[in-house]
């Protein structure tokens, strides 16, 4: 779709009724052909959807021109408003409004450590943007000092004081520095001559003023309204101790402490200001959301829920207003802070029904909301709610390349481990398939401490669409199921975790799902380790393997990670030791492929991004040649310039092609 189009479409008016949307949502009979890989790779046509507080322009990233560029769309005017390029590498990580004239873009690209040789980070920078003449000006990091930190977070996009945002970086401390030279004290972090500050930067100059600082170990901020920092957190990871301090005068009282590994994340504030919404266990059986008094009143909840746990808040991206908290597990439910929230969201999903709704913003007024409805099987559309009119305009489509193609079906399912543990997962049908001894792809999502989501993902209907049934195991170790089942996957690696993935595939045997014979893994990041792990320790069960940017080699994993931080002391290096295990831990490398090369006899397929700052290539790179020096078939595929997360469409469409190919020929 042409940018003139588009815009077209951008101002269409759609009245909602239970009949329009229906007609609109109706599933057409399904194409003589499968869409091809662009049509699944290409990255999304329209990310980063941003309505303006006056509601008067629409932002995104369009991502269907080369290179990127960021649109800003005049919806009382129905004409661009403008377009800012944005030159590669460079990636659009988020937009927000501060006004109704500044649009702020975070943009992100990976870099080599200049610190440590060989290694790669991904660098964020924070544009203001003139919404009318395109000018830019870098907020906050544009000096010689910030050259090497990796980035600043956004804490308030906008305050009571005009053209005012409030930031957080990494700081030099003079005192802290100067106990670094020579010695280092005991418990303190390699790097604690850098503090956590807290900034007002206006975004017409781009300059920021110190407001408030941390230390080395604040771990997040609480900004109210009017830009003033009222609570900040601390977490000491390799100490396992946390806290939350609240703003008293020109210090600070302590109003949380938990000393036992875990912690909260703090949401923002509730109405009035009194209290903090704050996601977490608070040592108890599943994360709940709860009211933290600033005043050091006990910890109350707000919601819990006892059969599963909250995972993040919802809020609102353009006033910044906590709307709720977004049930995990496999259910879609939000439970509201506001009775109004949840009768507008009720109205929403009666006009939309047996979907999913993502609330991006809504204006200052309250009278337009911008939202985007999607399932697992369908690509997000784009809508301007207008609520004082009962209509809509229809701002854009995630993948318009895949309108009206069948996708197959996605079912919420569980299936019983060895030990009678109900693990959750998401099964996807091939389009008109009965799901009757079909090939079978497990796909173990990223993490391990993550979750497949309930909402669309480029991979899984690609291959659902080339005839394939997709299992997305909820192993443990997963999050969004109970603090004992993240927990459980502790140290099992190659364990529990990798008998979880075994049990699904036998359970879609014994039901008859899955063909036997016709048995693949795929996955990336963990899953591309547990996929290296299926082919090594049950090598009986699968007939091939993909690993994307997948880990091979356990102690050298962790041995990386210390390297690149220069410190075991490090919150990663302290995480990864308590999620994997010691270096030194023999089991690690009983648990590792790659010195299980010898016993893989199923053909392995590689692909990994030269560009990858959390895995190091070299776990590919290594694996490949412990395979061939075994005389294993294995096929290896760099990405030249690809990250982690594989932004680039250039690198999904090729990831899709090479797997489709690799399991076409020995699926």
């Amino acid at each position: 779709m042409n940018a003139r189009k588009l815009w077209i479409v951008c101002i269409a008016l759609v009245v909602i009724s239970r009949v329009a949307i229906a007609a609109a949502l109706a599933a057409p009979a399904a194409p003589a052909a499968p869409p091809p890989a662009e049509a699944f790779g290409n990255n999304p046509a329209q990310t980063n959807l941003t309505l303006s507080p006056d509601g008067h322009s629409l932002a995104w990233t369009d991502q269907t021109v080369s290179p990127l560029r960021v649109v800003i769309l005049d919806l009382v005017g129905k004409k661009s408003q403008r377009a800012v390029t944005v030159p590669p590498p460079a990636k659009v990580f988020s937009l927000r409004w501060s006004d109704n004239e500044t649009l702020l873009v975070t943009l992100s690209a990976t870099q080599e450590k200049k610190i440590a040789a060989g290694s790669t980070a991904e660098f964020y920078r924070t544009m203001a943007v003139d919404a009318t003449t395109g000018v830019g000006r870098m907020l906050l990091m544009n000096d010689e000092v910030r050259a090497y930190v990796t980035g600043a977070v956004l804490l308030r996009a906008h305050t009571s004081k005009p053209t005012s945002v409030v930031m957080w970086t990494l700081d030099y401390s003079a005192t802290g520095g100067h106990k670094e030279i020579g010695t280092r004290l005991a418990g303190h972090r390699a790097d604690s001559f850098l503090i956590r500050a807290a900034f007002e930067v206006d975004t017409r100059t781009g300059k920021g003023t110190i407001i408030e600082r941390g230390t080395q170990f604040t771990h997040q901020w609480v900004v109210d309204g009017d830009g003033r920092v009222v609570a900040r957190s601390e977490w000491d990871g390799p100490n396992k101790q946390y806290r939350v301090l609240a703003k008293a005068g020109l210090g600070w009282k302590e109003i949380y402490h938990r000393d036992d590994g875990s912690y909260l994340d703090l949401a923002g504030l509730l109405p009035g200001g009194g209290a903090i919404v704050a996601l977490g266990a608070n040592g108890g059986p599943r994360a709940a959301v709860w009211s933290l008094p600033l005043d050091g009143s006990p910890i109350a909840p707000i919601f819990q829920d006892p059969d599963t746990e909250f995972d993040y808040a919802v809020v609102d991206g353009t006033s910044e207003e906590l709307l709720g908290a977004h049930l995990a597990g496999t259910k879609d439910h939000i439970e509201w802070f506001s009775e109004a929230n949840r009768q507008r969201s009720d109205v929403l999903f009666r006009s939309f029904p047996n979907r999913r709704i993502e609330f991006l913003g809504t204006t200052a007024n309250g009278q337009q909301s911008l939202i985007g409805v999607h399932t697992q099987s369908s690509p997000s559309i784009y809508y301007i709610i207008d609520f004082s009119t009962h209509k809509a305009d229809i701002a854009g489509e995630a993948y318009p390349g895949l309108a009206n193609a069948a996708l197959g079906t996605v079912q919420s399912i569980t299936y019983n481990a060895r030990d009678g543990t109900a693990i959750p997962a998401f099964l996807t049908l091939p389009p008109g398939s009965a799901g009757k001894s079909v090939p079978l792809v497990v796909m173990p999502h990223r993490g391990p401490e993550s979750r497949d989501q309930d909402d669309f993902h480029w991979f899984s209907p690609f291959l659902a669409t080339r005839g394939y049934a997709v299992l997305r195991p909820q192993f443990r170790g997963s999050t969004g199921y109970g603090e004992a089942f993240r927990k459980a996957g502790f140290r099992e690696w190659g364990g529990l975790m990798q008998d979880d993935l075994t049990d699904g595939v036998r359970a879609m045997i014994e039901q008859g799902i899955a063909d036997p014979k016709r048995v693949a893994i795929v996955g990336e990041a963990y899953g591309g380790y547990a996929a290296l792990a299926g082919a090594a320790f049950t090598p009986e069960l699968c007939k091939c393997a993909v690993s994307i940017g997948g880990i091979s080699d356990l102690p050298a994993m962790l041995g990386e990670a210390q390297r690149w931080v220069h410190s075991k002391e490090y919150d990663t290096v302290a995480y990864w030791r308590e999620n994997i295990g010691a270096i030194s831990d023999p089991k690690l490398v009983e648990k590792s492929p790659i010195h299980a090369a010898p016993a893989i006899h199923v053909p392995i397929l590689l692909v990994h991004g030269t560009g990858d700052s959390v895995v190091s290539i070299s776990q590919s790179e290594r694996m490949a040649q412990e395979l061939q020096a075994a005389g294993k078939s294995v096929r290896f595929v760099r990405l030249d310039g690809a990250d982690h997360w594989l932004v680039r469409t250039e690198d999904r469409i090729r990831v899709l092609k090479e797997v489709d190919a690799f399991l076409h020929e020995h699926l």
